[in-house]
């Protein structure tokens, strides 16, 4: 029997944290406090607007708020270039926390990094419902903010 490997490329682990939010970064990073460790984690699919940005008070806001609901679960595979753990966050009841800053008009999905048909299905309906920083006539993506600021 021949067995042809070739294009397969190994599968990262997926791991988990349960703890705490202890603090809110911004939209889209906070610190978890878990088994007495606090770790910096960044959500995972999304971009919230950066500090100087329209929306960016009402998205650390409504992190916070998501956040404040109790014990956290963060299901995460890899770490980002500053360090932090990039994952999928979910409440006790199960509410996708990525997922629901994109449905309130608080972030973007972040389709340089992912993929993840709910969060582009939750931003096409934040655009058409104009729902926060969708109302303004022309938002200006965080990663083109950053990349202006650079210049």
């Amino acid at each position: 029997m021949l067995l042809l490997w070739v294009g397969l490329q190994p599968l990262q682990a997926q791991r988990s944290l349960t703890g705490r939010a202890v603090k809110m970064v911004d939209g889209d990073t906070f610190d978890l406090l878990a088994g007495g460790t606090v770790y910096r984690i960044r959500l995972a699919g999304i971009d919230c607007p950066e500090r100087g940005q329209p929306y960016y008070r009402e998205a650390k806001d409504a992190l916070g708020s998501w956040c404040a609901l109790g014990t956290l679960k963060v299901v995460y595979s890899s770490k980002d270039r500053n360090g932090r753990i990039v994952g999928d966050i979910y409440t006790t009841g199960g509410n996708y926390i990525n997922q629901k800053l994109v449905e309130e008009g608080m972030a973007w999905h972040y389709t340089k990094y992912s993929s993840d048909q709910k969060l582009a299905a939750a931003e096409r309906a934040a655009r058409q419902g104009r729902r926060g920083l969708w109302k303004e006539a022309a938002p200006m993506a965080p990663w083109d903010w950053r990349r202006r600021g650079r210049k």
